[in-house]
């Protein structure tokens, strides 16, 4: 991979994985059952997913660029899956509450209904159907996203550095941009989202432009370090 399309790489992994924000359920409120999500803020849970996306993408480098993407994408959602399963069920058996969105009278998959079961003075709680299928995919696309800003900042460095060094080195600056790309989207959020479904989606154009900003300078960045320097 030449530096020039490392570079695209990196820009357009980098937007992919603060868009994939938008599509994550949690809330900080959900920890009380009192709104829809995991119990956590949008950002952070968008982090471990893209982070738990990087470790498998690590293990097929070297492969070709789909497997290594796909790789990172089943990887991220392979950990939101799991977490949503185990958040809905202390939910249900902890503390007696069914999944629903406050955002919709009913599930836009299932058709059930979401009112009747939401509890006075809660916006929601647990991850219902529609809720659970915008995790999936924002941890998809977070995965996806993240391995490809890895696979192209190691096919950049790798002709001047050890394999390992090189992988270490792309793995680091993967992880810093999912810290940053991640957390850029919680100034729209503002705290909590339920998904594909939530009003904040229709906000998503200013986290693509802020992403858009970010990437570009760390593709510079990456980009002078192996030219240039």
């Amino acid at each position: 991979m030449d530096p020039i399309t490392g570079m695209i790489g990196i820009i357009i992994g980098g937007i992919i994985v603060g868009i994939c924000v938008h599509f994550i359920p949690a809330s900080a409120v959900g920890a009380m059952s009192a709104s829809t999500g995991i119990a956590t803020g949008p950002s952070m849970l968008s982090t471990g997913c893209g982070l738990a996306g990087l470790y498998a993408a690590g293990y097929m480098i070297g492969e070709s660029l789909p497997i290594v993407v796909l790789s990172g994408a089943m990887g991220s959602a392979l950990m939101i899956i799991c977490t949503m399963l185990l958040a809905n069920t202390i939910c249900a058996f902890g503390t007696g509450v069914a999944p629903v969105a406050g955002s919709y009278d009913k599930d836009p998959i299932t058709g059930w209904r979401q009112k009747p079961f939401m509890s006075p003075g809660t916006d929601g709680h647990s991850m219902p159907t529609t809720t659970a299928l915008s995790g999936i995919i924002g941890a998809l696309l977070g995965g996806a996203g993240g391995s490809l800003v890895f696979v192209s900042v190691y096919e950049m460095i790798s002709p001047i550095l050890e394999p390992t060094t090189a992988v270490t080195i792309a793995g680091m600056v993967g992880a810093g941009v999912f810290l940053i790309n991640c957390v850029i989207p919680a100034y729209v959020l503002v705290g909590k989202s339920e998904g594909m479904t939530d009003k904040k989606m229709k906000l998503m154009h200013k986290t693509f432009a802020s992403c858009l900003i970010v990437s570009v300078i760390t593709a510079v960045f990456v980009y002078a370090s192996v030219v240039v320097i």
